[in-house]
């Protein structure tokens, strides 16, 4: 599951998959309105509008979330990258799992709204559920989408313009379909006019309208100036969907890009964490002598995982084992910025994080919704977050939550909590690397180097010359 919450001052925002038809028939009265490339939301008040994007496919169900009223449903065909895009032209990347869905997909589509008594405003929840097209032969079902170039000027093309109303919120659309291209422009313009000037007469040169002409699109400025010609109209609604043209291809290249990196930032793969803890106890015998490691017990180490309520990643009750804190003589950083925690400090980091960041969930934005699946940022320190090494609010976390990516190692900060997402597939992958940089000399985690300064572990930032 993928969800972000978008803040909407101006009412609404754009869900588009450029490239190939929507099908689609919300309720006219709905919020949701259905297009030839995506599908608008309209909040009917300024407010808050929660996007869920579930990428594994489910049967469509008659749930419907505690206090929210369906409100619209429908379906479209995503040929081409989705994304979520303000009437401002901002693309929001908080949805990284959209460029993660199988092409083509038929993409089910609900939108819940509630009324808060608390703050006066409507919310608006849209939900999203993809299912792989398959052909006959249960392999993925082609579509050709037609490469942009130039336009059959006889072909039959559809327009449409929309813009915001004077009541903070809402907006108004028209659209229609010509005998050509040619045709369906000047109609766009036309109607632009005609909304622009019936809804905000007042808005000025630079109020953003959305057009489309055909399966192209774009939020173009302009409409409101009276010193543009209907000939100059028609430019800045070409050169609009020209520049959005150039945008979508850079980034679809990016999403590309984006989904070929590992989703941790190093790609060592886990192994055994007790054959790295030994190799880092191996060194520490021989370069801090009677330095005495010890780890936990069973009883210790089930009395602990108890206490979290969660159920523990099985390299975390390897780790405990291992070791149970280091000795406080002589203190040092077992990673470089983080000391290494045994139970009881663990226990103790865990209870304060959850308590401070939890409790200022529920007073600020109880209503939020938290990624449940391990390695998506949370925003928050939830009770499966398992903190294995910490300094003045810097924090090494296991990440318990379910998914692919559980155990995973996190860093929480004080400031974007865990927002930088994962570092290491496990704590043995860490581990490994920690050991090669302290067998070696090798930098660790982005540039740091070990040493031994009287008699203990120093890490020192390699600075790039």
């Amino acid at each position: 599951m993928n969800t972000a919450n978008i803040h909407v001052p101006d009412g609404w925002y754009s869900l588009v998959s450029t490239g190939h038809h929507v099908h689609a028939v919300p309720d006219p009265e709905s919020v949701v309105a259905a297009s030839e490339i995506g599908v608008n939301v309209c909040a009917a008040r300024p407010g808050q509008v929660a996007v869920t994007i579930d990428l594994a496919y489910r049967p469509p169900t008659d749930h419907v979330p505690r206090g929210w009223t369906l409100a619209a449903s429908g379906t479209f065909i995503a040929a081409t990258l989705l994304r979520i895009e303000t009437p401002d032209g901002v693309v929001h990347d908080e949805f990284g799992g959209l460029a993660q869905i199988i092409l083509p997909s038929e993409i089910t589509y609900r939108m819940f709204r509630r009324f808060r008594d608390d703050t006066g405003l409507e919310q608006h929840l849209f939900e999203l559920t993809p299912a792989m097209m398959l052909d006959p032969q249960g392999r993925p079902a082609r579509i050709d989408v037609p490469e942009h170039g130039e336009l059959n000027p006889d072909d039959n093309t559809g327009w449409q313009v929309a813009c915001p109303t004077s009541t903070p919120g809402s907006s108004v659309l028209d659209s229609g379909r010509e005998a050509n291209r040619a045709e369906a422009l000047r109609a766009l313009v036309d109607a632009g006019l005609s909304l622009t000037q019936r809804e905000t007469p007042d808005a000025g040169p630079l109020s953003p309208i959305f057009v489309c002409l055909g399966a192209e699109f774009a939020w173009v400025k302009g409409f409101g100036d009276p010193a543009l010609s209907k000939s100059d109209l028609a430019q800045v609604v070409l050169d609009g969907v020209e520049g959005e043209r150039h945008q979508a291809l850079e980034r679809v290249a990016d999403a590309a890009t984006r989904a070929s990196r590992p989703p941790v930032r190093y790609a060592t793969e886990p192994s055994s964490v007790m054959r790295h803890w030994n190799r880092i106890a191996a060194w520490f015998e021989t370069n801090v002598p009677n330095y005495v490691i010890t780890g936990a017990d069973e009883t210790r180490i089930a009395d602990a995982q108890r206490r979290t309520g969660v159920k523990w990643p099985s390299e975390l009750v390897e780790l405990f084992r291992c070791v149970d804190g280091l000795p406080r003589e002589p203190w040092m950083a077992l990673f470089p910025g983080y000391e290494l925690f045994g139970l009881d400090a663990m226990l103790d980091e865990r209870d304060m994080m959850t308590d401070i960041w939890q409790t200022g969930d529920a007073e600020n934005d109880p209503d939020r919704v938290i990624a449940n699946t391990a390695g998506e940022a949370a925003w928050t320190f939830v009770d499966e977050f398992i903190p294995i090494a910490g300094m003045d609010g810097y924090f090494l976390f296991v990440d318990a939550r379910p998914g692919e990516l559980n155990g995973c190692v996190t860093v929480f900060d004080k400031v974007n909590a865990d927002d930088a997402g994962p570092r290491w597939f496990s704590i043995s992958a860490l581990l490994d690397d920690l050991a090669t940089s302290l067998e070696s000399g090798r930098p660790f985690d982005g540039g740091w180097r070990p040493s031994i300064v009287d008699g203990r572990l120093q890490w020192d930032i390699e600075v790039e010359r």
